[in-house]
């Protein structure tokens, strides 16, 4: 395993470069207060909310992974303009408070996507309820090109050195949004790190320009239903042969780079024309929370990238910052010196 001091070293040497960041993006909320009784008008409990806290997420939880670590994250996406509270405006304030660059687009007939838990709190802190606020539709034509025209404008003023791309089917990221993207990627050689839904990637893949720039980053689950999809594979990808058989599956339709996440067990990499990569972490007995993993998983690999790791290395960095991720409650994100001190004990 990768040793804390290079860690340290490739960390401190991706701070302040640029990434451009596309997706959907959301606003985690958090309510929470006792319960000391039962509604009269229905069996459920009465949370007096004491603490409310808000958070990004989405695209945005793995910006403010990035941002955290100290990268300029520029974040590119749409907000609603849809809707008597202005959850928009509270969404941008958090962003910037967490250090993103945000560059957001104002829809009008959309809502703000909003993921609201309500907690109630007595000896224990016990989840009662969430309650989703979205728009799920792709952006119309008229938004779709205002994004594309601004991603390339952006492109010209920050020269970023990754694009990373998040994936929530949430109407962000259409056809046109990918493939100005890969054009994007392909005219600079600036790679891209994508976390995208096994339907996106099937869809979109035939807009890939250069594949040997272009990282994707699915779960296992995610990716076995894209080698199902393409191919009717019929295993479920749990020993490390099921899981290179998917790999080769979606590279001989597609030959890109790919990272599989596997929880616990850790990850996979398969590089083009290079053996399998296993990172087989210990398992991390205090499990909390895995919400977000994901996303610190892409936040580290660009972190790794940007600071000159090798793919492997980057894997790594980015398992181990997963590891710490998971045993914090809620999405949340993890510090250089929580990722240091994980990896010296």
């Amino acid at each position: 395993m990768i040793t804390a001091q290079r860690s340290k070293g490739i960390l401190s040497n991706a701070k302040n470069k640029p990434v451009l960041a596309l997706g959907d993006v959301m606003l985690d909320a958090y309510l929470t207060g006792p319960v000391e009784r039962l509604s009269q008008e229905a069996p459920v409990p009465i949370i007096a909310v004491q603490d409310e806290q808000f958070f990004p997420g989405g695209a945005g939880n793995a910006a403010n992974c990035m941002a955290t670590i100290g990268i300029a994250t520029h974040l590119v996406g749409v907000v609603g303009g849809k809707g008597r509270i202005n959850y928009a405006e509270i969404l941008e304030e958090e962003y910037k408070k967490c250090g993103i660059i945000t560059h957001f687009s104002t829809d009008p007939n959309r809502k703000t996507t909003l993921k609201l838990r309500l907690a109630a709190v007595k000896t224990t802190k016990q989840h009662v309820a969430r309650v989703d606020m979205e728009d799920t539709q792709p952006l119309d034509a008229e938004k779709e090109k205002e994004v594309c025209e601004y991603m390339q404008g952006l492109v010209r003023e920050i020269n970023p050195a990754v694009i990373s791309l998040h994936d929530y089917k949430k109407g962000f990221l259409t056809e046109n949004i990918f493939k100005v993207a890969c054009e994007i990627s392909e005219k600079n050689q600036i790679p891209i790190f994508a976390d995208l839904k096994q339907d996106t990637f099937v869809k979109y893949r035939t807009f890939i320009k250069n594949a040997s720039l272009f990282f994707l980053k699915p779960n296992r689950n995610e990716s076995v239903e894209t080698a199902k999809q393409l191919n009717g594979f019929d295993k479920d990808g749990s020993s490390d042969e099921e899981l290179s058989e998917v790999a080769h599956i979606i590279q001989n339709e597609t030959p890109i780079n790919i990272i599989i996440t596997r929880g616990g067990k850790g990850a996979a990499l398969y590089e083009i024309g290079k053996d399998p990569y296993f990172v087989r972490p210990e398992e991390v007995e205090e499990q909390f929370d895995v919400a977000g993993a994901g996303d610190t998983v892409e936040a580290f690999l660009v972190a790794g990238y940007l600071g000159g790791a090798t793919i492997p290395e980057a894997l790594e960095i980015a398992i181990a910052a997963s590891q710490v991720a998971i045993r914090k409650f809620g999405t949340s994100v993890v510090t250089e010196e929580e990722l240091l001190a994980w990896l010296e004990n």
